[in-house]
């Protein structure tokens, strides 16, 4: 399948783009707001560059995008991209408003399009295999999960391109924004449903742009806890499952790489190193597009986990907790 590319940051550049070829797929044209910067990444893969985004869409070089730029971006270009005829696999968040995260989904509908979300943690083999232990009752019914994606941040905002992730009206949130969204979308995967019930905490209270958020989810019976920080040094960002007939638990899963352990009960059961899942998050795509059987999100699965984050804010916001 033959590829554009829309927004040359750091996590395109750097981690999902040199994966293309070796999933089967081309690049074939880039876009971005500096043209040198599109024609040099644009020479790695021999694709077309443009700074023109109208005139990167009517091209007609390419079947789908894969759209990487700023959060506040993602809705008009996905909307563009589907008017346009184009597939589209989107970076999280998918947008900054629910109601445009179901516009696109509508859209993608009508269209007869695919469009995906790239939650790169689905392609993880140790939550590949936890989605397929939960559901085949090896640990009875599921009471408690816990899931932490957080670090000590050290990002500097120097950069203009980087600049937006410190504006509240581009960026839609903090931590939550940069790698809760992920645990959250990771919950409603392997539990194969969407939560009932949430509420939320965050530092710092009511900021946009927080430094750590503590969302509580309920599906059904299942109790489920979701942290996210810029705010801890060296967390274990576990993932684990309480069930009535064992505890599973998933050793450092949340990650843009794969060192992982698996333990039931205590005991290892499996370890995980050296999948690039990003390379299977694009495999997994192509799949969708020809009518297979894929694990990636879905454009409802990531509205929902919009929805989720918006939701949070506000419960927050509006403090819905007893003072004690």
């Amino acid at each position: 399948m033959k590829f554009g590319v829309a927004g040359l940051g750091n996590h395109a550049i750097n981690r999902v783009m040199p994966v293309f070829r070796e999933a089967g797929q081309e690049i074939n044209a880039v876009y971005s707001r500096s043209i040198d910067k599109a024609r040099k990444e644009g020479m790695k893969y021999n694709a077309k560059p443009f700074d023109n985004l109208d005139s990167f869409f009517e091209s007609g070089d390419f079947e789908a995008v894969y759209i990487a730029s700023p959060n506040f971006l993602h809705y008009g270009q996905a909307k563009l991209a589907l008017e346009h005829g184009k597939h589209v696999l989107l970076e999280k968040q998918m947008t900054l408003k629910t109601e445009e995260a179901e516009e696109l989904v509508e859209l993608a509908g009508q269209k007869h399009l695919v469009l995906a979300l790239g939650f790169h943690m689905r392609f993880h083999p140790a939550i590949r295999e936890i989605h397929r232990i939960v559901r085949s009752g090896e640990l009875g019914d599921i009471s408690y999960i816990t899931g932490m994606w957080a670090s000590l941040s050290a990002r500097s905002y120097d950069n203009p391109d980087v600049k937006w992730w410190r504006e509240d009206d581009k960026v839609g949130g903090g931590a939550v924004m940069g790698t809760g969204v992920h645990v959250m979308d990771t919950m409603n995967y392997i539990l194969g449903k969407y939560p009932d019930r949430l509420s939320s905490f965050r530092e710092p209270l009511g900021h946009v742009i927080e430094t750590t958020e503590h969302v509580t989810l309920q599906y059904g019976p299942t109790i489920v806890d979701v942290v996210a920080s810029r705010a801890m040094k060296n967390p274990m960002n576990n993932l684990t499952l309480y069930g009535t007939d064992g505890t599973l638990v998933a050793t450092g899963v949340f990650s843009t790489s794969v060192e992982s352990s698996l333990l039931m009960d205590g005991k290892k059961i499996k370890d995980f190193r050296g999948v690039n899942v990003y390379k299977e998050e694009v495999r997994a795509f192509a799949d969708l597009v020809q009518g297979k059987e894929s694990h990636i999100a879905t454009g409802r699965d990531g509205a929902m986990v919009v929805k989720m984050v918006n939701m949070a804010f506000e419960a927050d916001r509006d403090t819905k907790a007893f003072k004690l």
